[in-house]
């Protein structure tokens, strides 16, 4: 199918991530990004080199996941129906920490991705990449806000002076979601 919207969320890639990720989760419920990202590029399918002006990326539907538990939205995440009975959850997750060195390597990641393919529609303004390979403007102008909030949230979690909460909704009640080290 591909994609059939502007997120990573909205793609194979993304969903395929997401799937990836479900399936490493460690019992104890300690998400660690730094880990995540090492196994994730060891997947040619998930890493894409930047160059390859792929739109939809595993680093980009990364970041989204990282949003989504800063903004307490996980729940469409899991799954509930019985075939999905046996599947790690994300609303299980105790902890979700990064590191400045895992985050930085993601909002470069997008930020570089996002560069290549601007440029790469700047030059061929007249082919079928005019609008960074997006059918039509509207997606492509999307898609770039959606890119360039994914790198500002990137940027936020490098500034904060304080450790970088990201807290579950299912999880409020209990311990911290996250913290930078």
């Amino acid at each position: 199918m591909g994609c059939w919207g502007i997120t990573a969320f909205e793609s194979d890639t993304g969903l395929d991530t997401v799937d990836f990720i479900r399936s490493k989760m460690p019992e104890n419920g300690v998400l660690e990004l730094e880990k995540i990202i090492e196994e994730m590029r060891q997947k040619e399918w998930c890493v894409a080199e930047v160059t390859d002006l792929a739109s939809h990326t595993g680093p980009m539907a990364l970041a989204e996941m990282i949003v989504k538990f800063q903004d307490e939205d996980i729940g469409d995440m899991d799954y509930d129906g019985e075939w999905a009975a046996n599947q790690n959850k994300f609303s299980k997750v105790k902890y979700f920490t990064v590191t400045e060195e895992s985050v930085q390597w993601l909002r470069n990641y997008l930020a570089d991705a996002l560069g290549c393919i601007k440029e790469e529609a700047e030059l061929a303004a007249n082919s079928d990449r005019k609008w960074g390979g997006w059918f039509e403007e509207e997606d492509w102008n999307g898609w770039q806000k959606h890119m360039s909030m994914l790198i500002s949230r990137m940027d936020s979690i490098l500034m904060s002076q304080e450790d970088e909460l990201i807290p579950s909704k299912e999880q409020t009640s209990g311990p911290v979601m996250g913290e930078i080290s």
